[in-house]
């Protein structure tokens, strides 16, 4: 449990890249020349472009692919990144383990019983931001079935190759006019990273605000369906329409706590120009009872973005 959620904490941040990269132009610092191919149960897939993400923050490397087709994403995370070979598996570094999700699904994760599998980084080129390697999992994950058995479920990657990505160690800022405000504990947040945007996966539409301060890592993140209502709405832990969290050091291995409780009011919202202001509260608590029994409250939020 403790693993996944902290990989799954990272998916938002691919997505961010990911999709900054979409949207923006085609200039050379925004295409990624790479590729990523890999065979998931026999399946060859094939990513590059838009659908592919690496990045390097604070010592943690998280690559990312996504099939917008499917709603299939990968992640696989490590830290204390360099130009060697990982272990995946539940008796890695703690940061370490790779997810494999199809949306609206509950998460494959490597640290699970039965779980294994590695990272081999042949390139970290923090000076030209390239990056290349192979990797291949045994992801797992258990259910319940009618009856009431658990029911465990695998899923096997194998021939992973990723060459020349494009190495993000920037946050995107999203352009426009975004402005995002909040205290954290009574602090201000100062965010030099604001992110607004709408992301279809697997025919499931959400909306994702995120602001970073890059200097601390501090990030906090708001999410909402992809038809959003003008009023008061209660902020979920996680799993809901509407969520909000907050990480305290984004990519460096903490965990996120998340919404509870917690609310957020939109006072507007254009569904033609893409617009939306708002503000939030919540109180942020941990997800796994294994992490830090911290409590962070984050108050005075303000938003007005943009969606791309």
């Amino acid at each position: 449990m403790k693993k996944q959620i902290i990989n799954l904490s990272l998916i938002l941040l691919s997505i961010i890249v990911i999709s900054s990269c979409s949207s923006s132009d085609d200039s050379d610092n925004n295409i990624n020349d790479g590729q990523l191919t890999l065979t998931i149960d026999g399946e060859e897939f094939t990513a590059e472009g838009q659908n592919v993400a690496a990045t390097l923050f604070n010592g943690t490397f998280n690559l990312t692919t996504i099939n917008p087709a499917t709603g299939e994403t990968i992640v696989i995370t490590v830290s204390n990144a360099s130009e060697s070979t990982f272990d995946l598996g539940a008796a890695a570094n703690a940061q370490n383990g790779a997810v494999y999700v199809v949306s609206g699904e509950n998460a494959y994760g490597t640290v699970a019983e039965g779980g294994s599998g590695q990272l081999n980084i042949t390139k970290l080129d923090e000076e030209n931001l390239l990056t290349s390697g192979n990797f291949e999992f045994i992801a797992v994950r258990s259910s319940v079935d009618n009856q009431g058995n658990i029911i465990t479920e695998t899923v096997t990657i194998t021939n992973g190759s990723f060459s020349n990505l494009t190495l993000t160690t920037e946050i995107p800022s999203g352009g426009g006019n975004n402005s995002f405000s909040a205290d954290i504990d009574g602090e201000a947040l100062n965010p030099n990273s604001i992110t607004s945007l709408e992301l279809t996966i697997g025919g499931n539409t959400t909306i994702f605000v995120t602001a970073t301060n890059n200097s601390t890592a501090q990030s906090v993140s708001l999410t909402f369906p992809g038809d959003p209502t003008v009023g008061t709405h209660e902020l979920s832990s996680f799993s809901g329409d509407y969520t909000g969290s907050y990480n305290p050091s984004l990519g460096g291995g903490t965990n996120l706590y998340t919404s509870n409780p917690g609310t957020v009011t939109i006072t507007s919202y254009d569904a033609v120009a893409k617009t939306m202001e708002g503000t939030f509260e919540f109180t942020a608590k941990r997800l796994d009872p294994n992490d830090p029994d911290i409590t962070y409250i984050v108050s005075n939020g303000e938003f007005s973005v943009a969606i791309q």
